[in-house]
């Protein structure tokens, strides 16, 4: 099961990706979500219907993320980035 195949709103497919997000910086929201994933997915305010598994997290990719929330607007930004930046040494 992977978010692309789930019918999810897009405030619910910005909610796993910001789960996501603090899933790679926090094992233990992401140790949290393999054990009682609709518990976790409740506080990101998606609900799953009876007998529909929960998505896995992505994978944590190399390198560094940063996780920022927009606020102060009465509608969610259009998209979520992700920026994954290397040292310089790395490319070539």
């Amino acid at each position: 099961m992977t978010v692309d195949t789930i019918d999810w709103t897009i405030a619910q497919r910005r909610g796993f990706g910001e789960l996501t997000a603090r899933s790679w910086s926090d094992p233990g929201l992401r140790l949290r979500y393999e054990s009682e994933p609709a518990a976790v997915l409740a506080e990101y305010d998606i609900h799953l219907p009876d007998g529909v598994p929960a998505p896995a997290l992505p994978p944590t990719p190399v390198g560094e993320a940063e996780v920022e929330t927009f606020s102060g607007s009465t509608s969610p930004p259009p998209c979520i980035t992700f920026c994954f930046c290397w040292p310089s040494a790395a490319v070539k």
